[in-house]
C-alpha cells in the first residue's frame, strides 16, 4: 500500500459517531469481527453492551493512531479524531465525562464529542477543566453556541490557574446548519406566517446563525473554533446547483466537516469557478425581516432566547438524538449476536 505524505493531505482531522462506527462494523465486518472475539476473550465478565463500548472505543483508537503523525507534525493543531460518547447519555453529565476521559486516554489526538444539552455543557465545562479537546455537537442555534463557548472559557480559565497545559488543546463547536434549516417546525411556522420557505431561505437562515456566531466568537475571543456539519448541496439557483454552506462561509476560520457525497458534488459544480472570500457577505435585508417574523429562526438567532434547560427538547436535537441513539442501539444488538454465536460453539 502506498503511503501518502503528510503534506500531502487534504483531509485535517475527522469526526466519528455512533452511525458512522457502525458503518465500520458492516462494511468491515471480516475485520472487526475477530477484534470482537479478541474482546470478548478479555473481558469475561463483561456483557454485550460493555464490550460494545470497548469494541467501539478500539474503533476510535485505531483510528486516532492513523493520524497521530499529522497530529505531530502539524504542532498538534490538526490531525485530531472527534470521538462521541454515547449519545444516550446526553442529560448525565458525569457519565459523560468519565466515558470523554476513557475516550481521551486512548490516544493523544482524539478530541472528545460532547452533546450541547445541559448536561453536555457542563460535561464541557469539566472535561476543559480537565485539559480535554472537546467537540459540542448537537448544537443547532446562537444560544447552544454561547452556552458551550462560554463554558469552555471559563473551564479552560480554571485549568490554566491549575497549571493545566493547553498547548496540545483544541476546541470546535459544531453547528449541524443542515437539521437547523431542516426542522419540521420552521417549515410549519413559516407556512402559519404565510412566508415562502424556500430553499434558498432556509440556507439564508442556517448561514445567518453562522454568520453571526462566526463573528462573536471572533469579536470577544473565545478559544473555541466554528466548526460546520450537515451541510447541503443546495440551492438550485438560476439552473445551477449552489452549495451555498461552502460558498457563502469560503475566508473564515473555521472547521468544515465534508461526506464523501458533498465532496463529490463542490468537485463537480465548482470545477469552473472561483470560491471567493464571502464569510463577511450579509444576509439580504428583505430575507432577514421575513425569518425574523418566524419563532423558530428568531430563537436560534438570538444570543440567549432559549434557555439551557430546553436545549434537549429542541427538535434537531430530538432527531438527531433517536438517528445516534438507535445506530447504538444497533450496534448492542450486533455485539450480542456474536455472543449468541459464541456460547453456541462452547455449549
Amino acid at each position: 500500500m502506498m503511503k501518502l505524505k503528510i503534506s500531502n493531505w487534504v483531509f485535517k482531522g475527522v469526526t466519528t459517531n455512533p452511525p458512522l462506527t457502525k458503518a465500520v462494523f458492516d462494511n468491515l465486518r471480516d475485520e472487526w469481527r475477530p477484534i470482537i472475539n479478541e474482546l470478548m476473550k478479555l473481558y469475561p465478565g463483561m456483557d454485550h453492551r460493555q464490550i460494545t463500548w470497548e469494541a467501539y472505543k478500539e474503533a476510535c483508537k485505531r483510528g486516532a493512531a492513523r493520524y497521530l503523525a499529522l497530529y505531530e507534525k502539524s504542532g498538534y493543531t490538526n490531525g485530531f479524531v472527534s470521538a462521541q460518547v454515547d449519545p444516550r447519555l446526553f442529560i448525565e453529565p458525569f457519565s459523560m465525562v468519565k466515558q470523554g476521559l476513557e475516550l481521551r486516554s486512548l490516544q493523544p489526538n482524539i478530541m472528545v464529542k460532547v452533546p450541547a444539552t445541559q448536561g453536555g455543557v457542563l460535561a464541557i465545562f469539566l472535561l476543559t477543566a480537565l485539559g480535554v479537546p472537546t467537540n459540542a455537537t448537537l448544537c443547532y442555534n446562537l444560544p447552544q453556541i454561547m452556552a458551550v463557548a462560554e463554558a469552555v472559557k471559563r473551564g479552560k480559565e480554571i485549568g490554566e490557574t491549575r497549571g493545566v497545559d493547553y498547548s496540545r488543546w483544541r476546541s470546535v463547536i459544531t453547528i449541524m446548519i443542515g437539521r437547523f434549516e431542516d426542522a419540521k417546525i420552521f417549515a410549519e411556522q413559516a407556512e402559519e406566517r404565510g412566508i415562502d420557505l424556500t430553499e434558498e431561505m432556509k440556507r439564508w437562515a442556517g448561514l445567518a446563525v453562522t454568520k453571526k456566531a462566526y463573528r462573536i466568537l471572533a469579536e470577544r475571543n473565545y478559544p473555541s473554533k466554528l466548526l460546520i456539519a450537515s451541510s447541503r448541496v443546495s440551492p438550485v439557483v438560476n439552473g445551477r446547483q449552489e452549495i451555498w454552506h461552502l460558498e457563502k462561509l469560503a475566508g473564515g476560520n473555521i472547521v468544515i466537516t465534508m461526506n464523501p457525497n458533498l465532496i463529490k458534488a463542490f468537485m463537480l459544480h465548482y470545477i469552473d469557478r472561483p470560491i471567493e472570500n464571502k464569510i463577511d457577505e450579509p444576509i439580504p435585508e428583505d430575507v432577514m425581516a421575513k425569518l425574523l417574523r418566524i419563532p423558530y429562526f428568531a430563537e436560534g438567532y438570538g444570543e440567549n432566547t432559549i434557555k439551557p434547560e430546553d436545549f434537549e427538547t429542541l427538535e434537531p436535537t430530538q432527531t438527531t438524538y433517536a438517528q445516534f441513539s438507535k445506530a447504538m442501539i444497533e450496534l448492542e444488538d450486533y455485539i450480542e449476536n456474536l455472543f449468541r454465536e459464541v456460547k453456541e460453539k462452547v455449549s
